[in-house]
């Protein structure tokens, strides 16, 4: 039976986030666990910049991975 209107279950969203370093500044993009883009955000790279990331991700659920693209000469300490 079918009942129209009814509640579904909640389903958690998991964030996997990716990163494309670059000197000045990271672009991140975040999709849940099914592929689906939730958002893009740019940030400088210092150290307030990495929490803002962070905390941005966050936002849409728990971070369940990351990926980082660039070089590790631009992007030391991310």
């Amino acid at each position: 039976m079918t009942m129209i209107g009814a509640e579904r279950p909640e389903t958690r969203v998991e964030v996997i986030l990716g990163v494309d370093t670059h000197l000045e500044f990271h672009v991140a993009v975040a999709v849940d666990h099914l592929g689906r883009r939730l958002g893009e955000s740019s940030v400088p790279t210092t150290t307030k910049g990495y929490e803002r990331l962070l905390c941005w991700a966050e936002g849409f659920g728990p971070v369940r991975c990351a990926g980082v693209e660039g070089r590790t000469v631009s992007s030391p300490t991310i």
